[in-house]
């Protein structure tokens, strides 16, 4: 695997903040499973049944409310199909309920109900900290375990301004899907976190995740709000769906979404049956037929690894009415061909891909839009500011070109044989990159080698460097920043000349100011 190196000074700030709120709660409640001391739960011992129990829940002294701290210590092991904790009531903005995990705390059963080992129902401002130990587990669910059940790590049904951070969830589902005649659909409604419904300002923030059928599911069905949400900081692994956000009723709204720093990979055991699995890091959509949206921006994930020949679409896959604002990101395919390592399925578009770096296969489409079904859009994408490397084909357009795409420019694409790309217009006509340039595109691009090193950062002579161009105009700060959060090229915080050329990629390169030193001591002589 190969290290990306990130500052985690603006990841965490979120996770801090509400750690913090936690811990400010004038109330601590203990649990164990038996109600015996252990861990640091050791005076006034309650068993899950208080938690449980909205008689419990309130304002008076000894009681679970707004500010609460509940820690649970020990091994809880609950029997099949079971809900071992479930939120009764709803916190405040600024003083949430908190279900803690203490170190070492791990919720086990043979499978947890569908309704999660944790469950929320139309409450908010509540938050499950996993203390950075804490663990949800199946033992035995799975195609080659004794039970076959759909399950949930964490489940949330109509919950608001609600978080769920810092937890290990494994093993809801052990799929064994990588061969061809692989049959079981039974784990298609697992996953390690889920919100259905209303989850408006909702964090999952710096979880590890893997084996269920999605590692984090925000559905907004049936007419719910997900406008808000934060997703970032997570890594998650052998997954069908790394990260699934979508809607497909009327009503159905998602604006506003951070999806950042998370690192996925390996789709391995989720490949087949075609008909039940759809392998992509990410997806996002929104199927209802009326004016409802999804606005999302998607940045400084870092997601590699072989999505596998089941029946695989993308990393990110931006498709039906959801606009995706796609940058910074690291994209690097290892194994089998990828007919769009980013894929924005345009039928609503105003999709944009700035600053990322994909590497592909000599068969891969790096970047592909619009639908076979020739569905024209309100808004076409840009491309701008990439750096691509192996592909054989650039940008693949399924329907009109002059309705998919305005701009790609200041780009880097170089194939594996060194040469230009193939690109693909209006409806997979095959062009050469010199014909695509007589069309008006990547005037300012280049075909040479970006001279990358083995983490992605461009090494001194890159023709990346300068290349790019600068967005300052923009207004977004995220993208200001590059994967590293350092201050891109005349952009707030550095030191260069507002209009200053960006580097083309996820980092900066030589022109950009060196990281502020960390982890300083002083001595006093």
């Amino acid at each position: 695997m190969v290290a990306v190196l990130k500052s985690s000074a603006v990841v965490f700030v979120l996770c801090l903040v509400a750690v913090s709120s936690a811990f400010g709660s004038a109330t601590n409640i203990y649990i164990t499973q038996n109600g015996s001391p252990s861990g640091n739960c050791t005076a006034n011992v309650q068993t899950p049944a208080f938690f449980n129990s909205a008689s419990n829940w309130g304002s008076a002294g000894g009681q679970i409310g707004p500010g609460t701290t509940v820690l649970i210590c020990g091994t809880f092991t609950g029997s099949a199909g079971a809900t071992e904790f479930t939120f009764q009531k709803s916190g405040n903005s600024g003083s949430p309920v908190t279900l803690k995990f203490d170190s070492g705390a791990v919720l086990s059963a043979p499978y947890w109900s569908a309704n999660g080992a944790i469950s929320c129902t139309n409450l908010s401002y509540v938050t499950v900290d996993g203390g950075s130990t804490g663990v949800i587990q199946n033992t035995a669910n799975g195609t080659n375990q004794s039970n076959h059940q759909s399950s949930a790590g964490f489940a949330a049904n109509g919950c608001t301004n609600s978080q769920v951070m810092n937890l290990t969830i494994k093993n809801i589902y052990i799929n064994a899907g990588s061969s061809s005649n692989a049959s079981d659909t039974n784990g298609v409604n697992t996953q390690d976190i889920v919100f259905n419904g209303n989850s408006t300002d909702s964090v999952v923030a710096n979880n590890t995740l893997s084996q269920a059928k999605t590692g984090v599911m925000f559905c907004a069905d049936p007419g719910g709000d997900a406008s808000g949400v934060q997703i970032y900081g997570n890594n998650i692994s052998d997954m069908d769906w790394g990260i699934n956000v979508g809607g497909g009723d009327n009503g159905d709204t998602m604006n506003g979404l951070l999806v950042h720093d998370n690192t996925i990979t390996n789709w391995t055991n989720w490949q087949f049956p075609t008909d039940a699995m759809h392998q992509d890091g990410m997806i996002f959509f929104n199927f209802a037929t009326g004016s409802q949206t999804l606005t999302a921006s998607v940045y400084s994930n870092y997601i590699y690894g072989d999505l596998g020949v089941g029946s695989p679409t993308g990393f990110i896959y931006c498709a039906q009415n959801a606009s995706c604002n796609m940058f910074n990101n690291l994209l690097v395919n290892t194994g089998h061909v990828i007919y769009g390592i980013i894929w924005a399925d345009t039928h609503r578009g105003g999709d944009t891909i700035y600053n990322n770096t994909i590497i592909g296969l000599s068969n891969d489409f790096a970047v592909t839009l619009g639908t076979s079904t020739g569905t024209n859009v309100n808004t076409p994408d840009i491309v701008e500011n990439n750096i691509v490397v192996g592909p054989a084909v650039g940008i693949h357009d399924y329907s009109n070109l002059a309705s998919d795409i305005s701009t790609s420019d200041h780009n880097v694409w170089r194939t594996a044989s060194g040469s230009a790309p193939q690109m693909a217009t209006n409806d997979s006509t095959y062009v050469s990159y010199s014909t695509w340039q007589g069309e008006g595109f990547d005037a300012h691009s280049t075909n040479a080698n970006p001279n990358l090193d083995s983490t992605y950062h461009l090494q001194s002579g890159s023709p990346a460097l300068g290349l790019a161009a600068n967005l300052v105009n923009l207004n977004d700060a995220p993208l200001d920043l590059d994967m590293s959060n350092q201050p891109r090229p005349g952009s707030p915080g550095s030191p260069q000349p507002a209009g200053t050329a960006w580097d083309a990629g996820i980092y900066n390169g030589g022109n950009a100011p060196p990281p502020a030193p960390t982890n300083l001591s002083a001595s006093v002589k």
